[in-house]
């Protein structure tokens, strides 16, 4: 519990820096995004899929390229042997083709992502511990490639896929449905 507040604290915090950093900018090339979607993470240990969500501000700072700072949760999952959570802040830049209905993107960018993993099972903790786990923060590249399609003047959906990749056989594949509204 305790290590759940400070995440959303340390998330929190980050968010607003972030929102600080835009709001000082703010104009008709900036936007926020919300993200719900469905994750595979893989780690040294195991590999679990649930569902998986973001926000994000963004910029663009130039007819082809935007910059983007968020915040991900890759997975919050529980079972009977384990739970496993990967979240964190991420900054990426995107680069885009615009047609008339909306804006292909790829996006490239760094993420710190908190992994924690707890086992229950004795097959991978042993036969004389009853509790074990692991407590990671990485470094993460990311790479992901979607479409913004214009519902309106200030408003698009988002459909993306993003993958992430770290030290110690981390990995995720994320799918994203969004939605993005330019200020």
């Amino acid at each position: 519990m305790v290590k759940k507040i400070s995440t959303l604290s340390k998330s929190l915090g980050f968010g607003i820096a972030v929102a600080t950093m835009f709001t000082a900018n703010v104009s008709a090339e900036s936007y926020a995004v919300v993200n719900v979607g469905y994750g595979n993470v893989d780690t040294e240990f195991d590999s679990e899929s649930d569902v998986s969500y973001s926000a994000a501000l963004g910029y663009q700072f130039h007819r082809q390229w935007y910059v983007e700072g968020g915040y991900i949760s890759l997975i919050d999952a529980d079972n009977d042997d384990q739970s496993l959570s990967s979240s964190g802040p991420y900054l990426a830049l995107l680069g885009k083709a615009s047609s008339t209905d909306g804006e292909l993107y790829y996006k490239l960018g760094i993420a710190s992502i908190d992994i924690e993993q707890t086992f229950t099972s004795t097959d991978v903790c042993g036969e004389s511990i009853d509790f074990c786990g692991y407590d990671e923060s990485v470094i993460a590249g990311m790479a992901g490639l979607g479409f913004d399609y214009h519902l309106g003047y200030q408003s698009m959906l988002r459909v993306e896929y993003t993958y992430f990749g770290g030290k110690d056989d981390f990995s995720a594949h994320i799918v994203n449905l969004g939605f993005r509204y330019n200020f």
